[in-house]
């Protein structure tokens, strides 16, 4: 499977290859981003019904449709919300139509008659090291002036200010249908996009769309934090799968399917994984190609859905100096050909967060339960905010601009995490700290999970302390060395939000219905995670100091206290 990557590195092609046993070779699906153009006709009309399928190449039309039957999966409220009827009345609009139906008011009403976008555009060889280190990756800006009614424009403040189409606008749908079939190609006919409001809601509406409350759902043990507040208003029990240094293990996902009805008789099994494959939050941890293959292949055996939530993909980082290849990976979309896989992708950490718009990719029955969610309650995504990513990624940059773009972030990251594991190293890494704080490279986002070893500090070295002591313990400690950070001037994240609130123990699972089950694999230490995302390059050098003095604080003791290896037991 071609990757994102590959395009980083120079090649010519997207999809999938025969070097991942997948068997499919090169096809007119399949093109360099330096000649790639949008196909189909944009209607140019408010809020048209549109589609994925009216602009795919036609290779698509020879692939087989999934196979996933999508109605078994469905919630109660999955099932029987069904799309706006007023909005559907919008579908018997004609040009010689006058309509009386619809509330929408007249763009003559909308006090806005023009605006201006001023835009980057990333030097031709911004992605380059040199480029990269002398910050020398913006060439010039560009202006985009957008006025209320322009017959010659793809989109004028008319549409977008107007009421839209729920799956987003057809100009957006049309760009990223070309972008999705050349970075995933995905192995089936019929797949579609849809808009969303950013990652954050586009999960929640899948959990509202394919769990009940009471369900069970699959997660890393260390998981978004978001997602676990996300989960538990909706009364969902989150099932913690062990992780290792590929992330996501698939042999305990495995023997959790496997062992369900066994340990856990008459309560229903889960039918959907959510994991972060790349650039994980909070562990920085990128899933390999066999590693997304192997956990496919579970998804498949046990028929679950896999929601991909994704939004460090395009943060891989780029080749180093005189290293190997970045890993090329394909996506889990790339990988399911019967169309189980839920693919969420957001311009928040490639944009802009503010924008709060974001595409998903599922096959077509998916995408229209997010229709009808979005009819009736999220409505659509942000007019202005389709305006403005339009005009930057299709208008001004185009496809090639975009992938530059995308070069020149990922570019960035990569230094200033290098920069900051540097400055771990001197300040973590040596010294009194040198046992006690670990951490592991990472190659894609904007994350870094310390781990602090507890086992010196006199609280974890007293009488022998069942679980939910020792949790408790580790829990104080986690508070001290956060707010001695706080005193020296720098905050880092606490690693216990991240930790899903279950146990997995040898295949059983004990389940957050269960009070008092402390986090998995916790041992004697606790986590921090640390990002180099909004920090500049000295700021970061300085918080690190400023963080190894906190830790010193806590772990060197004053004179004539006492130590690990003093202290009674």
């Amino acid at each position: 499977m071609g990757s994102f990557n590959d395009t980083l590195n120079g090649s010519s092609g997207y999809g999938v290859s025969e070097a991942n046993g997948l068997g499919q070779s090169s096809d007119s699906c399949r093109k360099s981003f330096h000649r790639l153009k949008d196909l189909g006709t944009l209607q140019r009309t408010l809020a048209p019904i549109t589609t994925a399928g009216l602009f795919k190449a036609d290779c698509y039309g020879k692939k087989p449709k999934s196979t996933i039957d999508v109605s078994k999966f469905l919630s109660r409220e999955g099932r029987v919300r069904q799309p706006s009827s007023l909005k559907a009345s919008v579908a018997e609009l004609g040009e010689d139509m006058i309509s009386l139906g619809t509330g929408r008011p007249s763009p003559d009403t909308y006090p806005f008659e023009r605006m201006e976008f001023a835009y980057s555009l990333p030097n031709a060889t911004a992605w380059t090291a040199q480029a990269v280190e002398t910050n020398d990756c913006v060439a010039k800006q560009e202006t985009a002036v957008v006025r209320k009614q322009d017959p010659s424009a793809s989109i004028d403040l008319a549409i977008a200010l107007s009421y839209g189409y729920s799956l987003g606008s057809e100009q957006l749908i049309q760009y990223l249908t070309t972008h999705v079939s050349h970075v995933h190609s995905p192995p089936y006919s019929d797949w579609e996009i849809c808009l969303t409001g950013g990652n954050t809601l586009a999960m929640e509406t899948t959990f509202r769309n394919f769990t009940d409350p009471g369900d069970c759902v699959l997660v890393e043990e260390y998981t978004y934090s978001g997602m676990i507040e996300a989960a538990t208003p909706l009364g969902l029990t989150l099932v913690p799968v062990a992780m290792d240094g590929d992330g996501l293990n698939p042999q305990c996902l495995d023997s959790i399917l496997s062992t369900w009805n066994e340990f856990h008789p008459g309560k229903p099994a889960p039918k959907l994984l959510y994991t972060i494959p790349t650039g994980h939050n909070p562990t920085g941890i990128t899933q390999s190609r066999h590693r997304r293959q192997e956990i496919v292949d579970v998804a498949e055996k046990h028929d679950i859905i896999i929601l991909e939530d994704d939004p460090y993909y395009y943060l891989l980082f780029p080749q180093t100096h005189g290293g190997s290849d970045t890993l090329d990976l394909p996506s889990y979309l790339s990988l399911s050909r019967t169309g189980r896989v839920i693919r969420l992708d957001s311009t928040s950490k490639i944009l802009a967060p503010g924008l709060r718009l974001g595409w998903l990719t599922a096959p077509k029955a998916i995408v229209e339960t997010f229709q009808a969610a979005h009819d009736l309650g999220f409505v659509q995504s942000s007019g202005v905010s389709q305006l403005a990513v339009y005009k930057l990624v299709s208008e001004t940059w185009g496809h090639d601009g975009f992938l530059n773009w995308l070069k020149v972030l990922a570019g960035n990251y990569q230094r200033k995490a290098t920069i900051m594991l540097k400055a771990m190293e001197t300040e973590l890494g040596r010294g009194s700290l040198t046992d006690i704080c670990s951490w592991d490279d990472i190659h894609a986002g904007m994350f870094i999970w310390l781990k602090v070893d507890c086992s010196r500090l006199p609280d974890m070295s007293r009488t022998p302390m069942d679980a939910e002591a020792r949790h408790q313990a580790l829990l104080s400690i986690e508070d001290k060395i956060y707010a001695e950070g706080l005193k020296e001037g720098v905050l880092a994240c606490k690693g216990s939000p991240f930790q899903t609130p279950s146990l997995t123990c040898d295949g059983v699972v004990k389940t957050n219905e269960e009070p008092g089950s402390p986090p998995v694999n916790e041992g004697n230490a606790v986590f921090f995670r640390l990002t180099f995302a909004s920090a500049d390059e000295a700021a970061l050098v300085r918080a690190v100091g400023r963080l190894g003095r906190a830790l010193r604080k806590i772990f060197t003791p004053a004179p004539g206290e006492t130590t690990p290896e003093t202290y009674p037991h």
